[in-house]
């Protein structure tokens, strides 16, 4: 067996160094020879490799896949395959790799042995299924929640919206995903709502707003509120009936006699205060929301049960209803007598003496906690699936759409500052031979490993590493000069070579390899993003017309 491998001392050297599993096996599965990698990686010395098969550590639910594929291959209709596989580690757990085989052949064309390339991708398998898992998760959220949700993007297109969206606007989440608001919705660009969305998205302010629903053939009379809330992609946008709460208000305005039925036997809680903010009566059901009897707080300050965070807050809110004289709803924490914290939303209504001064302010409150818990899930839900929307799915890193945004924001701090602006255009060499000798799913590896390095190469918070298309990728650095440019470059360029991914067929090594071409611009009325993207491209060209592995930067 060591003939075989003094026949090549650049194999030798590959075989033994190598940073992935290599190993040469028998026609029959017989380990013959491994490298330190793969014994590492699996857990068996070379001698307990050798005592074995690879059918013996290979796990059953994937062994027939293989044993198909090496006998296709001994029987001529292929010459290499390439699988994800699980292999049994020595301690018992699984290995997932990607697997790449290929047959030797004696000079009279009959099989000699096979040389397996063994790649651990178990690290990759579990980031996908915890995505899946939280995708899952998040979206049977948003699912379940009693409140109507649906998320926009800046150019108004419908990202998501959960089963309540769907029944109100009666189309499925498929049917609108993508469709601009104002051509589903026509009637809300003429309407003074659709002016709430375009301040909330231009202002990046919260907007909550009511609107009165009149009856129709399908249904009675209804109250809808809508929360809006500015996004880093977009807008997130929620809604609700609120009818009974608008009744309820409306009832307010009664005798007193019905107040108190209202009051006794509301599943919300009625309070009543001075101009000064003193209670002066709260309704039974404050024994239910906040274990105090309606004799503890009656005397009390309406402040005193807020929450620290809070109280600035609904103190100013407080002082504007007072001066206005208007209905105001608003939220916040309220202490329980446990101690604990709950979240209320609170109605007030001023009430005016026969002299047109404000004699009570009366307020109707409610435990919205569940709510609030839901808006947080559902931000977040919908924060992933804007994160998501500007990653590359395959190599994790940002994609292209997130590349151009990026540009044309950090162009823009560049003009305002005067700073210089760099680009970087890398391509791996040789890549379409690589994809047909290892395959795509050996070139998938080969994107996501390259990737990984890229974006570990940079250091400040704003660089970005993206992918530009196929096996090019795309580097933005802020406030960078062209020495500094030229230095990441080389960098990268050194720790995609010291991956030392093997890449038998490259022209320029035995080892995958990049191409990198810089260039650097100070915005101004001369120069433009695309003058940039097109200086940089031309380094790239230079790089890879002058023999490849090389760093280039645009003169």
């Amino acid at each position: 067996m060591q003939n075989i491998l003094h026949e090549n001392d650049l194999f030798l050297n590959a075989f033994k160094y190598a940073p992935i599993g290599i190993a040469l096996v028998d026609l029959d599965g017989k380990w013959l020879k491994v490298n330190p990698s793969l014994c590492k990686l699996l857990g068996y010395t070379e001698q307990e490799f050798e005592a074995r098969s690879f059918q013996d550590i290979t796990n059953p639910e994937d062994l027939q896949i293989d044993l198909n594929y090496v006998q296709s291959m001994l029987a001529g209709k292929m010459t290499s395959y390439q699988i994800e596989k699980r292999y049994i580690h020595k301690q018992g757990h699984v290995v997932w790799t990607l697997l790449s085989v290929s047959l030797v052949h004696h000079q009279d064309g009959t099989p000699k042995y096979f040389i397996s390339q063994i790649v651990d991708i178990s690290k990759i398998k579990l980031a996908e299924k915890e995505i899946s898992d939280l995708n899952d998760k998040n979206k049977n959220i948003l699912d379940n929640i009693s409140d109507a949700f649906y998320s926009l993007d800046e150019e108004w297109r419908f990202v998501y919206m959960n089963k309540e969206a769907e029944k109100h606007l009666g189309k499925k989440n498929e049917e609108l995903k993508g469709k601009l608001l104002w051509q589903e919705v026509p009637k809300l660009d003429k309407t003074v709502y659709g002016s709430y969305f375009r301040n909330s998205l231009n202002q990046k302010t919260k907007v909550q707003f009511e609107e009165y629903m009149p009856a129709s053939e399908e249904s009675d009379e209804k109250w809808i509120e809508t929360h809006i809330y500015p996004t880093k992609e977009g807008l997130s946008v929620y809604f609700h009936d609120v009818t009974m709460r608008k009744l309820t208000e409306e009832k307010l305005k009664g005798s007193e006699a019905w107040f108190r039925m209202l009051a006794d036997y509301s599943t919300d809680m009625i309070t009543r205060y001075t101009p000064k903010g003193k209670c002066t009566y709260a309704s039974p059901v404050c024994r239910t929301l906040l274990g105090f009897q309606p004799e503890e707080l009656i005397g009390s300050w309406g402040d005193s049960l807020l929450h620290p965070d809070d109280s600035p807050r609904i103190s100013s809110i407080y002082k504007d209803i007072v001066s206005s004289q208007q209905i105001n709803t608003f939220s916040f924490r309220v202490r329980k007598k446990d101690g604990s914290y709950i979240w209320f939303e609170t109605t007030c209504q001023t009430i005016l003496d026969k002299r047109g001064r404000i004699s009570e302010i009366i307020a109707v409150s409610r435990d919205i906690t569940e709510r609030k818990v839901s808006e947080l899930k559902m931000q977040e839900a919908n924060d992933l699936l804007m994160r998501l929307s500007m990653t590359d799915g395959l190599t994790g890193i940002a994609n292209r759409r997130c590349f151009d945004e990026t540009l044309e924001r950090e162009w823009g701090v560049a003009a305002r500052y005067g700073q210089p602006i760099s680009l970087l255009l890398c391509d791996i060499d040789f890549f379409k031979s690589y994809n047909d000798t290892y395959g795509h799913q050996g070139g998938d590896a080969c994107l996501q490993l390259v990737a990984h390095s890229l974006k570990r190469s940079l250091k400040r918070p704003n660089d970005l590493a993206a992918r530009y298309g196929g096996e090019e990728f795309s580097i933005v650095l802020p406030n960078t000069n062209k020495n500094g440019a030229s230095k990441v470059a080389e960098t990268i360029k050194q720790w995609v070579q010291d991956l030392q991914i093997p890449h038998l067929t490259s022209k320029v090594s035995s080892f995958v390899t990049i191409s990198i071409g810089t260039a650097t611009l100070v915005p101004s009325a001369q120069s433009s993003i695309n003058k940039l993207i097109e200086c940089t491209d031309k380094s790239l060209y230079l790089a890879k017309q002058g023999g490849r592995n090389k760093v280039v930067s645009y003169e």
